[in-house]
């Protein structure tokens, strides 16, 4: 993989990750709401986990 492979799916995933998040702040008043934006912020925690692990590992 190139590195603008690299970067494609990690701004992907950060892209999905904030659509989980918007679309369940929309819904926080429902459970599944609030879940999606549990999942969402997890999410955005995988490239980041992935930087470290790739840097450090």
């Amino acid at each position: 993989m190139s590195m603008f492979d690299h970067l494609a799916v990690l701004m992907t995933v950060i892209f999905a990750g904030f659509l989980l998040i918007g679309v369940g702040f929309t819904n926080r008043d429902k459970n599944w709401g609030i879940a999606l934006i549990a999942i969402g912020a997890a999410t955005m925690m995988v490239p980041v986990a992935y930087k470290i692990f790739m840097t450090f590992g």
